[in-house]
């Protein structure tokens, strides 16, 4: 999970200063992968291992764990951005929209409920973390051309409000379980 949120962090931050004239505020991250795009050789593959980790994590959280529930609302968001990332946005918008949903809310909500397994300060970070990804969703769905959207962060800067924090949540995540081993099997 660590390393999924740390390699996904940088790869976006190295596709934006490659690709030609990108806007945060105006370029979905999903335009950095886009068939033909001159960042597409370098971060469709990095992007496919970025949801393969996700998916990996899952299964290890619930060998750690012994729960499906967990397990399975942590499989959503690496199928969706694998479903994301295997349909690019230019060539099948539908595909690419379901798997963005199946990454966005899901990875929010497992964020949000990953405060059961914690102990220590950083389970409120989780809540704040997936509240605020939550929040984000509502925006960018809720009213793509509202003036709310356009005239604030854009479309690209609202999905990286939904996006960034559930990055900074796996890197946090990743590595409380790295250090203490296994999840809280007591929790529910």
């Amino acid at each position: 999970m660590a390393f999924a949120g740390m390699e996904f962090v940088i790869l976006v931050t190295v596709l934006e200063s490659i690709y030609p004239n990108y806007s945060v505020h105006g370029n979905a991250i999903s335009d950095l992968l886009a068939t033909g795009a001159s960042t597409s050789l370098i971060g469709e593959p990095l992007a496919f291992l970025f949801a393969m980790s996700w998916l990996a994590a899952a299964y290890y959280l619930f060998r750690g764990s012994g729960k499906r529930g967990l397990m399975a609302l942590n499989l959503l968001p690496g199928i969706g951005f694998a479903l994301a990332v295997l349909s690019p946005e230019n060539v099948n918008v539908a595909i690419h929209s379901v798997g963005a949903v199946l990454a966005f809310i899901p990875g929010a909500i497992a964020a949000i409920l990953s405060y059961r397994m914690i102990r220590g300060p950083f389970r409120y970070f989780a809540v704040f973390l997936g509240a605020l990804s939550m929040l984000s969703i509502v925006v960018e769905f809720g009213g793509y051309n509202s003036s709310l959207m356009q005239q604030t962060l854009g479309p690209g800067g609202w999905e990286r409000i939904i996006v960034y924090p559930l990055m900074l949540w796996l890197v946090g995540f990743g590595s409380y379980l790295l250090g203490f081993g296994r999840p809280d099997r007591g929790s529910p």
